[in-house]
């Protein structure tokens, strides 16, 4: 094969290393991000109805993981899930503790991360 040919095919390959399937404006960014939203304005609104007794157990960060853990799984698959399950346990870490969680983005935060 001559060097323009080479050079053809290797253009032609998409780039492996991101193994993403768009960025935050695609419409897997877009459908994430908003989940992610979701998920942490509810947690806020819970927050600040939390000095009058509200609480939400726990169930939206089982939510988030199920929906976030799911999406990584589906669209990465189990290596592409491994190398960001560090970042992954840290946002399930800190939506789990009970103020902390549902005052902070940080679904949203991941979500941004894995799709940069």
């Amino acid at each position: 094969m001559n060097q323009k040919a080479e050079e053809k095919i290797t253009a032609s390959k998409p780039d492996e290393s991101r193994n993403d399937g768009g960025g935050t404006t695609s419409p897997e960014g877009i459908l994430m991000l908003t989940v992610a939203g979701i998920l942490d304005g509810i947690g806020f609104i819970l927050f600040l109805l939390s000095f009058i007794g509200v609480d939400d157990y726990g169930i939206l960060d089982i939510f988030g993981a199920i929906i976030i853990g799911s999406w990584l799984l589906i669209t990465r698959g189990i290596a592409g899930a491994k190398k960001v399950l560090p970042k992954f346990l840290l946002a399930f870490g800190v939506e789990a503790i009970p103020f902390l969680g549902n005052a902070s983005p940080s679904w949203i935060i991941f979500v941004y991360k894995v799709l940069k």
